[in-house]
């Protein structure tokens, strides 16, 4: 759950264009792989969005721990039996990682969100029993989730940055196809994403 209200809609609408750019390039063309990627994708997307509001915290966490899991599964099978797909060796590692911290991510938050509190604003006393989101929210997360947490971050910024990177040099061309170059933007939105949320842990 992200504790700022504008920080909450910036990664909604994040994940929300990663996601429709997913169904496009779901709709458009592939193969078997590649709709049960893009599938896999926009599933994701819309679990990131949930987990960014305080809804969440009342969905059911199992169907979640096990629909990231099997997309973990998925991706690392795809990588090790090298089956063509429109991602490369290196992204379809990428992807396995990143939906098995989503798993991890699900998986944690009860014991994450054990040491919440939450601190009306100094003025205005009248203010306590508002909601969470006109206060701060201090999450004291475990050490060893902290620990997990601090190498994701790392992970998912520093690749973010590079598929960006890789974003503005396939569509640097005069008359290169959008559609790569889209897919790594999309690739980069989710990384970076995923950096901020398991940021929030730390």
């Amino acid at each position: 759950m992200i504790p700022e209200t504008p920080l909450r809609w910036i990664l909604t609408l994040a994940f929300a264009g990663a996601g429709a750019f997913c169904a496009y390039r779901f709709l458009r063309h592939g193969s078997a792989a590649h709709r049960v990627s893009d599938v896999l994708h926009l599933a994701m997307c819309a679990g990131m969005i949930a987990m960014a509001w305080p809804a969440a915290m009342n969905l059911a966490r199992v169907p979640q721990i096990l629909l990231f899991s099997i997309a973990a599964l998925w991706f690392t099978g795809l990588l090790v039996f090298d089956v063509r797909c429109h991602h490369g060796k290196l992204a379809l590692g990428y992807h396995a990682v990143m939906t098995a911290a989503m798993a991890w991510m699900v998986l944690i938050m009860p014991t994450a969100m054990s040491g919440t509190s939450t601190a009306a604003p100094a003025a205005g006393g009248e203010h306590a029993g508002m909601d969470m989101g006109a206060g701060t929210l201090t999450i004291d997360a475990p050490a060893h989730v902290v620990v997990v947490a601090i190498v994701l971050t790392i992970v998912f910024a520093v690749a973010g940055v590079l598929w960006l990177a890789r974003a503005i040099d396939g569509a640097r061309p005069a008359h290169a196809p959008w559609l790569p170059a889209a897919g790594l933007a999309t690739d980069a939105v989710m990384g970076l994403g995923m950096a901020v949320m398991t940021g929030l842990l730390i």
